[in-house]
């Protein structure tokens, strides 16, 4: 169902690149110390992710049908620190993809909890790496008629933040998904039928973070 061609395996690796190349910018210009930006040791996060993604789905582009890999969303994250580097946090958002017909709509949901793992505390700077599961729902909607795939994945990343204060921080995120679709579902006017899939997908996404600590 959804594979990872050449083509998109190359951006994949630029997007990595582009990270790679903010890192160590960032820590080229980043003071030695930023205790006057340095948060609570333990604390809440709330974080507001302007997302592009890549859904990564072998589509044929000359079908009448398919979905565009690239697409855009929001995602809102809510973070706990239990000490300066480590952080747990709950993802919730999606991304809108365009489809050939303008009147039908597909659209990638997520939930996602992540373990982080934060480099630099003591820094304005800092790059950070996580790991976690998700949840996703791919949709489909024509009017009436609405398609829809689940399944669950894990989730893999990094990026960072730079604190202008100890509450306010920008930054930027890149995950990558591996995701398994168990559960298809088609409603059609009040009936629908459900039936189990087996199908590999992956989605890999871009965020500008905007980040609030307390």
């Amino acid at each position: 169902m959804v594979t990872l061609d050449r083509s998109r395996f190359k951006r994949v690796q630029a997007l990595r690149l582009v990270t790679v190349v903010i890192l160590m910018f960032g820590f080229a210009l980043s003071p030695a110390s930023a205790t006057e930006v340095r948060e609570d040791e333990k604390g809440f996060h709330l974080g507001l992710k302007l997302l592009g993604s890549s859904l990564h789905v072998d589509d044929d582009e000359d079908a009448d049908f398919y979905i565009k890999d690239d697409g855009g969303g929001l995602q809102l994250d809510v973070g706990y620190r239990f000490n300066p580097t480590s952080m747990l946090e709950l993802s919730l958002g999606g991304a809108n993809h365009e489809t050939p017909d303008p009147g039908i709509d597909a659209r990638i949901e997520i939930v996602q909890l992540f373990g982080h793992y934060r480099f630099s505390p003591d820094r304005a700077f800092r790059p950070y790496i996580k790991g976690g599961l998700g949840g996703y729902a791919l949709r489909v909607d024509d009017g009436s008629a609405h398609w829809r795939v689940d399944g669950g994945g894990v989730a893999l990343g990094g990026g960072f933040r730079y604190f202008f204060s100890p509450y306010f921080s920008l930054g930027l995120d890149i995950t990558h998904n591996i995701i398994k679709y168990d559960r298809a579902t088609i409603a059609i006017e009040g009936f629908s039928y459900e039936w189990e899939i087996d199908e590999d997908g992956s989605m890999t996404s871009l965020g500008v973070l905007f980040g609030y600590s307390f």
